[in-house]
């Protein structure tokens, strides 16, 4: 059945530099065009179905391209919990996925760090020579959105498109450049119903007074992303509700009390659960097995625990993703980033007084799977300062031929970066190669030193100097 909905769903959004040529968007103009064009393509690729990124990372022309190899990429593994060389599930092609945010207000810096982490990790992978699929979902469906609604006195689709459109403003300024997809999950609600029906009929959800659940007993992993057995899960209820057959089980349907913007469904007015909103989408664009997973650490459980759940008992294929790849948290004096905790900077208030590539180069400093204070940002700052008038000093001499490949000049960088992403021990490389090209007199070495140095911080998104 169609669902039916208080309001228009949001359309999907495509970064500016990836738009059809027959909608024509400027780059730096936003998204007010797309967001009214329905046939806005979906996709940030080439006619040939390439990835529009890899182009834009190189410096020079394409025969001029050095990739190193990839068959000593590693990534940790959260599901397994040690770190595993990387093999995508198509050769030559990535798919990625990352949860986005709810959309009930400016984004922080905790959710820059994520989304800037996984940019890079994107802009990576296709320097790598990999054509890259990164899906990025909008929640606009959650009782936050209501809430934020009720606050401002208007509608809850109404606040949905304005900090929608705020946040894609924030990844185009912060350089998150390398998203082909942003989904809105108000677009897939009718997936969403079917899936629950599926469930239902498969046996691994039952219904309770308006809500569905899914019964985790039916899955019998539940638990094995997080770590947990079942008594650690019986200690961590969740959903108080009268009628639950489990304590862990989780909603994959919502009555209408709890959300104002509500859709039809065999089982009343309401709106899809958080943890199927997601598996909807991934479905939808990847099919049942993706190659990559990302978000927050702190949605391994319940959210991403969840994931697998539904969408494993509805293919009946496993794994759903090869690598779950979580960030950890951003602190202010030790405590986490959060607007229930009320010490939240907003990526707009930073950007204030600081720059995108200084926020992009102080996020780098830290290893992804490490919490980070704010703390230490004035001193990145100025770290960064230190490595651009290094590498303007050196720039500024005498022309010459190129005599080393950036391969072999950035051999420490790739190590670093094959690790797991370990960004500290890429920059340091990359401050040492700098170090040693304005010590060494040599203008040929100079010269090689400084197209490495334009290729290594085009992957990571920090522009050297304004020609960048």
């Amino acid at each position: 059945m169609e669902p039916r909905h208080e309001g228009e769903a949001l359309r999907a959004f495509v970064p500016p530099d990836h738009a059809n040529p027959r909608v024509p968007v400027k780059r730096g103009k936003l998204f007010s065009e797309l967001w009214e064009r329905p046939e806005a393509p979906l996709v940030n690729q080439d006619e040939d179905g390439a990835s529009l990124l890899a182009q834009k990372l190189y410096i020079g022309p394409a025969s001029a391209r050095e990739n190193p190899p990839m068959s000593s990429l590693k990534l940790f593994n959260t599901l397994t919990g040690k770190k595993e060389l990387f093999r995508p599930l198509s050769p030559g092609r990535v798919s990625m996925f990352v949860c986005g945010p709810t959309v009930q207000g400016l984004i922080h810096l905790g959710h820059a760090r994520t989304y800037i982490f996984y940019d890079v990790a994107a802009r990576y992978l296709s320097h790598l020579g990999l054509k890259v699929e990164f899906l990025v979902n909008i929640t606009d469906v959650d009782e936050k959105v209501s809430d934020a609604a009720a606050k401002a006195n208007t509608d809850p689709a109404s606040i949905a498109a304005r900090y929608s459109k705020s946040f894609l403003e924030d990844m185009e300024t912060l350089g998150v450049s390398s998203v082909t997809r942003y989904e809105p999950v108000s677009r897939h609600v009718d997936e969403a119903i079917k899936l629950v029906s599926l469930l239902l009929k498969k046996g691994n959800a039952y219904v309770v007074g308006g809500w569905v659940f899914f019964d985790t007993s039916t899955f019998p992993e539940y638990g094995r992303l997080s770590h947990q057995t079942k008594t650690d899960l019986s200690l961590r209820p969740l959903e108080l509700t009268l009628g639950k057959k489990n304590l862990s089980d989780f909603s994959i349907w919502r009555p209408e009390v709890l959300v104002k913007g509500k859709w039809g469904s065999p089982w009343g007015l309401g709106s899809p659960g958080w943890h199927i909103q997601d598996t909807a989408i991934t479905l939808a664009v990847y099919g049942p097995q993706y190659d990559i997973h990302g978000g927050a650490y702190e949605l391994v459980y319940p959210h991403h625990e969840a994931e697998i759940a539904q969408g494993e008992s509805i293919s009946g294929k496993s794994p759903m993703v090869g690598y779950w790849v979580h960030t950890h948290l951003v602190t202010m004096a030790g405590e986490k980033m959060s607007k229930s905790v009320g010490n939240v900077v907003t990526v707009r208030d930073a950007l204030k007084e600081y720059s995108a590539d200084e926020l992009r180069f102080y996020f780098l400093l830290s290893h992804y799977r490490s919490d980070m204070d704010l703390s230490g940002l004035k001193e990145s700052v100025a770290r960064l300062g230190r490595l651009k008038r290094t590498v303007a000093d050196f720039s500024r001499g005498p022309a010459s031929r190129r005599e080393h490949s950036s391969v072999e000049l950035l051999a420490s960088f790739y190590e670093a970066m094959n690790d797991d992403f370990d960004t500290p021990s890429a920059v340091v490389a990359l401050e040492e190669l700098a170090s040693q090209a304005a010590s060494s007199g040599d203008s040929a070495r100079a010269k090689s030193a400084l197209a490495a140095l334009r290729t290594a911080f085009g992957i990571l998104g920090v522009r050297l100097d304004g020609s960048d």
